[in-house]
């Protein structure tokens, strides 16, 4: 906790902040191995990791003095050279070379060990344990114990350079040690078994004879076989397959337990731990002419405009002025995106409302249409044609109360009158009437209604060839008529308005309106719609 610790990060900003080349310098000769050991370990291309790592200083230069917490100067850098990282594209294992050998000293210890270093297995051997353990994890997981056992960089600056809190980088640190610890120890159980069965002859000697044909009984008993010699082990051929078809040892087989406690190789693979490995893995060489290429454009007055595109191509900064990921939203965007998911919800919810209240919004259904085209009974009184009386007089209708009863009248309703044959003498034929108009021809114009930015129209209905009475059905209760029945004289004209009813959005469809004159013709008007507010 003490700030001298830090002070040299401190100075080196506040060089970069006052454009000093001894401070850009000195910047360079501080982080340039490391950046470039992270670079190469996340691409796997030694070109590729030789420009993350130029770009990275380039604009350390220009805004690093920008971030608020000075002490943060590392977490600046690799933030910056992982976004570069992951615009080119990551391994998915992290990448080491196969030829190098590993370390005795950790890799950002470049004093000598004063403890004895514990013996290992070969290189060979620590590289595929090594890698098959990495390929078992996320790409993600294998950045943060990168990060943490390799550059030791601790979970406040880790979360600052990936982006996430302290809480949540030293969690992912923690769930990483976990996941490598079980997956190397999976390793090292296979090879310590893959051990066990190459360093047991008898074994072997009984899965080849099992394999051998049965000898003749009448032959004469075989010479006791000599004593199996370890050079005679043979290395493939039948016998090798029968080994490979042998069931694999679980890591509680006391005979592999037995053979790992007294095997000298097992030994030395059992102290093996993923901290370690990461920390003694080879260090690349960092090559001698990028110094030279980082600080002729850091301080080449001609390059200003090209050191302002690499600034540029860096992406933007976080509230604390730190390179912002590409993988991790900022809090404006987590924040929007809360607001976003909640204003998505409400509208959903909304809609769901709407299709499933919108059909019964507008009441009862109507019947339509509201008469019958067909004649309907006269409740006027007439005569029969014969001229005598109807069954309801009652001088001739049967007695109901039997005979020497007499049955009173019939009672007519109020609306009922007298025609002109009842009030006239019966021998007098009735005077003639008029002959009924004929019907006319209902004509509905347009046949097509678009209600594209607003939400009402007109259709206009004509009677032809005489008088016409009609009326209206909608397929859809968002559509609402002005009028729903009505007459038109011979010759005229009259107008209903169509009028669009929507709830808070309303989605594009479309709908049909019948109209139907007295003689029973349709006609029918299709209106489509599209999408509305309010």
């Amino acid at each position: 906790m003490s700030p001298t610790v830090h002070a040299p990060d401190r100075s080196l900003v506040k060089g970069l902040n006052e454009g000093d080349e001894t401070a850009f310098a000195a910047l360079y000769d501080e982080y340039g191995e490391p950046l470039y050991d992270y670079a190469l370990s996340m691409t796997g291309d030694v070109k590729v990791a030789a420009d993350i790592v130029h770009d990275t200083f380039i604009d350390a230069g220009r805004r690093a003095p920008r971030m608020r917490d000075h002490l943060h100067l590392s977490s600046w850098l690799y933030g910056a050279a992982r976004r570069r990282c992951i615009r080119r594209g990551r391994a998915k294992v992290l990448f080491w070379d196969r030829e190098s050998e590993f370390s005795d000293i950790p890799f950002l210890d470049r004093a000598e060990p004063d403890d004895p270093v514990p013996e290992w297995p070969s290189s060979d051997e620590l590289h595929g344990l090594f890698r098959a353990a990495l390929a078992q994890l996320e790409p993600g997981d294998q950045e943060v114990l990168l990060l943490a056992f390799r550059h030791g960089l601790r979970p406040g600056r880790l979360g600052a350079a990936l982006g996430l809190s302290t809480r949540r980088a030293a969690l992912r640190v923690r769930t990483g040690r976990a996941e490598l610890a079980a997956a190397l120890q999976k390793e090292i159980d296979r090879a310590n078994r893959a051990c066990a069965l190459a360093a047991e002859p008898g074994a072997v000697a009984v899965l080849a004879g099992a394999t051998l044909d049965e000898p003749d009984e009448t032959a004469a008993p075989a010479a006791p076989p000599e004593p199996a010699r370890p050079a005679a082990r043979p290395a493939g051929g039948r016998l090798s397959r029968v080994l490979r078809r042998r069931p694999p040892v679980s890591p509680a087989d006391p005979e592999t337990a037995r053979h790992a406690a007294d095997c000298a190789d097992c030994r030395r693979r059992g102290r093996v731990t993923g901290a370690a490995l990461f920390g003694r893995a080879p260090a690349p060489v960092l090559p001698a002419a990028l110094r030279h290429r980082v600080m002729h454009t850091a301080t080449d007055p001609e390059l200003a405009g090209y050191r302002a595109d690499i600034a540029a191509r860096g992406g933007t900064l976080t509230p604390a002025g730190l390179p912002s990921q590409p993988d991790v939203p900022s809090p404006f965007t987590r924040r929007w995106l809360f607001t976003g998911g909640g204003m998505a919800g409400a509208l959903a919810a909304a809609l769901v409302a709407v299709f499933v209240m919108g059909p019964g919004i507008g009441g009862a259904p109507l019947s339509w249409p509201p008469f019958r085209s067909e004649p309907q009974p006269s409740i006027t009184h007439q005569p029969p044609p014969n001229g005598s009386s109807t069954d309801t007089e009652p001088s001739r209708a049967p007695s109901a109360g039997g005979p020497g009863r007499s049955v009173p009248p019939p009672v007519h309703p109020q609306t009922e009158e007298k025609t002109p044959q009842e009030s006239a003498d019966p021998a007098q034929p009735p005077p003639s009437s008029p002959p009924p108009a004929q019907p006319g021809a209902l004509v509905v114009n347009p046949a097509k209604v678009e209600l594209y930015g607003t939400k009402s129209a007109s259709v206009s209905l004509a009677a032809e060839s005489g008088p016409v009475t009609w009326t209206a059905m909608t397929s859809t209760s968002q559509l609402v008529l002005s009028e729903m029945q009505g007459g038109i004289d011979e010759g005229g004209t009259s107008q209903v308005t169509i009028r669009l009813k929507t709830f808070i959005v309303g989605l594009p469809g479309q709908g049909t309106l019948t109209f139907t004159d007295s003689e029973g013709a349709t006609h029918q008007v299709k209106v489509v719609w599209g999408v509305s507010l309010l």
